[in-house]
């Protein structure tokens, strides 16, 4: 549990100086939140994730056989396809527009990487898009990217 003890301390040093930045921010409450108030609260909970990560690392038996960094052969792999996926959703939201893009990218994890049949990422894909639609446009009025033709 090597790895665990290193990513603990770590995640805890980068909440910490996320922590130590947000307060350069005005915090203001939680009915008008300022700039640094959500980093705060988010590097706070980092911060008490990283150790409880570390003192179950540390406390852990040392006859536990730490699990291989890759468990399956595919699994480099995944991690690059995943990775092209966003740079792909990255590049598609000016072209096409947020519903299109997000939809093309759901499809993508929910058939080549959650390795669901056609129709079913079709449909999580779909409804995911319509759905993420509704919840920024309509209910929280944030505009989203919308195609070149500005539609």
């Amino acid at each position: 549990m090597k790895r665990d003890r290193i990513s603990g301390i770590i995640l805890f040093a980068l909440g910490l100086a996320v922590c130590l930045k947000s307060l350069t921010y005005p915090l203001g409450n939680f009915r008008r939140p300022g700039g640094g108030l959500f980093p705060l609260i988010a590097s706070v909970f980092l911060m008490g994730l990283s150790v409880l990560l570390t003192v179950q690392a540390f406390r852990a038996k040392r006859e536990e056989r730490e699990a291989p960094f890759f468990p399956e052969k595919e699994s480099p792999r995944r991690i690059l396809m995943g990775f092209g996926a966003l740079l792909g959703l990255r590049y598609l939201l000016p072209l096409i527009g947020f519903a299109p893009s997000a939809a093309a990218f759901i499809f993508f994890l929910s058939r080549f990487l959650g390795k669901y049949g056609w129709w079913v990422s079709a449909a999580f894909a779909l409804i995911t898009a319509v759905v993420g639609h509704y919840l920024f446009e309509v209910w929280l009025k944030i505009p989203m990217p919308r195609n070149l033709l500005g539609i």
